[in-house]
């Protein structure tokens, strides 16, 4: 009796641990994560079809890579920009301004009358991403305002994140389903509505009291704002991240064609994997937001390349798909990778500055996004599963570098 009462205990102990980080979240925070599981209903719609409504509008796989890659430019351009711009002025503002740049891109995207169309469709859309700063910071600083520890950053970052993945669990298998019944341009039509909604639930978020930055960092400090004089450890930092980011969106974008050329699997298959994606994007986000942030992201690096080697060496015919389950439920760790970055840039960053360090830590995402898929093009052209050996030895080795290099910090001042 004694020993079924404490095993009793036991999981309720465990339940309220893994719950603990929503259980702390603030009314903004929580609104925040309702408009990013709205976004993710939209999005989850077309974010694992998108190289095949490339093609069906005349694009081949080398232009599917160049479409991507050129939407990958808007981060790059962007993401600094935008963090110094919330140092100044806080971030609803540019959380505003881009969730209606988002919806107004979903239109022009259902719209496109031929591939080309599609690269400034990808572009803006892909500009609206330079909100992702401003989340981050509005997050943190309401945690902060909550009276939690620097440590709590991170898994309230992860747990918003959480509930975006949590939108896209279904929504792939629906957006597949509607891609082969009606059309991939209904698909857009219909995203665009989910992401009105989710614009609709921005507004109603509160304007949060800022610590405005005005000049330099005081007192000849060193931090991530101040991008031209870093410290050894920050550039450090930044350079594995881009490494990391270049690796993983290698291998992850040209997934759904490699599975639709080589495998033969159907679109609206294809699309229904994305749901495992999505699952294994919750799942990692809780597991390994629990974990040190350095400790989480090696790990995250490992399961991709494992991901990649499932993804070679399933074998064919009816016995892929579950292989395929598995291995789109291990590449969910790509949509974890940015907060557990987010988590290590911290440690190193005044909070007065993260605005400028999470801008520094989307910028380097967004020149993976872009050279990443440019090179798995002109490689896929060669051999189609030459991008994913490539990104499978590379993510091995960037693990260790990870481990290693992206040591914590002492407490920040």
């Amino acid at each position: 009796m004694m020993t079924d009462l404490n095993q009793w205990l036991s999981r309720q102990r465990r339940l309220a641990g893994w719950l603990e980080p929503v259980m702390m979240m603030r009314p903004a925070s929580r609104k925040m994560a309702l408009a990013m599981m709205l976004w993710g209903l939209g999005e989850g719609l077309w974010l694992y079809i998108r190289p095949l409504y490339i093609t069906s509008l005349g694009g081949n796989p080398v232009q599917v890579g160049q479409v991507l890659a050129t939407a990958g430019l808007a981060p790059v351009l962007l993401m600094l920009p935008a963090g110094r711009l919330i140092d100044r002025t806080g971030p609803r503002r540019l959380m505003l301004a881009t969730w209606w740049l988002g919806t107004v891109a979903a239109i022009l995207l259902a719209m496109a009358p031929g591939w080309q169309w599609l690269i400034p469709g990808f572009f803006l859309y892909a500009m609206s991403a330079s909100s992702l700063p401003a989340i981050n910071a509005y997050i943190a600083r309401d945690t902060q305002l909550g009276g939690h520890p620097d440590r709590s950053v991170q898994s309230a970052i992860s747990t918003v994140y959480a509930a975006y993945f949590a939108g896209t669990i279904f929504s792939p298998m629906i957006g597949g389903w509607l891609g082969q019944t009606f059309g991939l341009r209904t698909v857009f039509w219909i995203s665009a509505g989910w992401f009105l909604l989710s614009t609709l639930t921005v507004l109603q978020t509160p304007e949060l009291p800022w610590d405005h930055v005005h000049g330099s960092a005081g007192g000849g400090q060193s931090s991530a704002s101040a991008w031209w004089r870093m410290t050894p450890a920050q550039v450090r930092i930044y350079a594995v991240l881009l490494i990391v980011f270049f690796v993983m969106s290698l291998g992850y974008l040209l997934v759904p064609t490699y599975l639709e050329d080589v495998r033969g699997l159907p679109v609206g298959l294809i699309g229904s994997l994305g749901a495992a994606t999505a699952t294994g994007g919750v799942v990692w986000t809780f597991v390994l937001g629990r974990r040190h942030s350095h400790q989480a992201l090696a790990a995250g690096a490992g399961l991709m390349a494992l991901a990649f080697a499932g993804l070679l060496v399933a074998p064919g015919g009816l016995g892929q798909i579950p292989a395929m389950v598995a291995v789109y439920f291990l590449l969910g760790v790509y949509l974890t990778a940015r907060a557990l970055s987010l988590g290590v840039v911290s440690e190193h960053t005044p909070p007065q500055y993260r605005g400028t360090a999470f801008g520094l830590v989307e910028t380097a995402f967004g020149i993976g996004a872009f050279a990443g898929p440019w090179m798995a093009g002109l490689l896929y052209a060669v051999r189609p599963w030459l991008p994913f050996v490539i990104a499978l030895g590379m993510l091995v080795f960037m693990s260790g570098v990870i481990w290693l290099a992206l040591k914590p910090a002492r407490s920040l001042p």
